[in-house]
């Protein structure tokens, strides 16, 4: 029996990054008895436990109604699996209390701290702080998404001795989609076509982006922008006076991405050199590199990638003259990044303890 410690994933927010991971780990464990728990400080003064899968059962609780249910569901346990820190804070109090037979396991996820800090929450960066060391120095296991993540922890934590296994999440799609070789199945327009893919989330660098469709106005590039928030994006390229008829804003589904990543030549991410990018894995950049397209990036280093060799675009070398090309290499990176997920059984590692 495995205890983990997360809130199973429903139809609303299946699709968020979190629910993903949670959904893809269950899916590698769905053969062992496995039991949820999520802990509120303010709600679920009446108890929930309910069967959210095959072998799977949810319990909610309150922390100061149910503490000793809630104890006694760590204590009892084989193996407990921490979905990130974030989920960890809830039983902090308890933790200390786990039996040190108890096999832990920490799914990173990302750097908690420095991502609270990124967003101007200073109190909750401090706080997931003191989570996170507590946790590396007990936990006998951390998942991390990218062995960048894993040097980060490492020096961050040079007293603490888990096991680190890295285990990026890759969208299931990408083993069905069989992407054409490079120079095939292009659109014959004869364009340079350039895509973003992707909200308007902060990180993004949406500004950026903006002023580099502006300064690179040309006939032969098309600039596809597939977003679920087609209307707030339409309003920041107008402000800024792009409204050119080669720039498409547009809402697609996941089944149509897949066309416009064959046909696409350059992909724009444009993230900043910062720890969080650093340690990270985007899977909007996994996508990309299987289809053979070439970032263009603000920062070279985002999780793994640039010691694997892929290759790029500067922003600042990124102009009117680029021509319409795939990468072979790309191709590979990614190919050979998803083999290398392939090859963890996460089951046995979860289990075998």
């Amino acid at each position: 029996m495995i205890l983990i410690l997360a809130d199973f994933p429903n139809e609303k927010n299946r699709h968020e990054g979190m629910a993903q991971r949670i959904l893809a780990i269950d899916q590698q464990i769905r053969a062992v008895d496995r039991k949820y728990l999520f802990v509120s400080h303010r709600r679920f003064f009446r108890s929930v436990a309910e069967p959210v899968a095959e072998r799977a059962i949810q319990y909610r609780y309150n922390l100061f109604r149910h503490f000793f249910l809630i104890l006694k569901q760590l204590r009892s346990a084989q193996a407990i699996y921490i979905h990130s820190v974030i989920n960890l804070l809830p039983i902090l109090p308890l933790f200390p209390f786990l039996s040190k037979k108890t096999f832990v396991i920490l799914d990173a996820h990302g750097v908690v701290p420095e991502e609270q800090q990124l967003a101007g929450r200073r109190f909750k960066s401090c706080l997931y702080a003191l989570v996170e060391r507590m946790a590396i120095m007990r936990v006998n296991l951390v998942l991390v998404v990218t062995g960048a993540m894993e040097t980060y922890f490492r020096k961050k934590y040079p007293q603490s001795s888990p096991v680190y296994v890295r285990y990026g999440i890759f969208p299931a799609h990408l083993d069905s989609a069989m992407p054409l070789t490079p120079g095939e199945g292009i659109a014959d327009d004869g364009l340079v076509r350039v895509i973003y893919s992707g909200n308007l989330q902060s990180w993004q660098n949406i500004d950026l982006m903006i002023q580099l469709i502006k300064a690179n106005q040309d006939d032969r590039i098309r600039y596809d922008i597939l977003t679920g928030e087609p209307i707030a994006m339409k309003k920041r390229l107008a402000a800024e006076g792009v409204a050119l008829p080669n720039v498409h804003v547009q809402t697609v589904t996941p089944s149509e991405l897949g066309d416009y990543y064959r046909a696409a030549h350059y992909g724009i991410v444009l993230r900043d050199d910062i720890p969080v990018n650093r340690v990270a894995c985007p899977t909007k950049l996994v996508e990309y590199l299987y289809y053979g397209m070439i970032p263009i990036v603000k920062s070279v280093h985002i999780g793994d990638f640039a010691t694997m060799g892929y290759e790029y675009l500067t922003y600042e070398s990124f102009s009117s003259q680029v021509v319409a090309r795939k990468s072979e290499v790309n191709q590979a990176v990614a190919r050979k990044m998803i083999e290398q997920h392939r090859q963890i059984d996460l089951k046995t590692i979860l289990t075998s303890k």
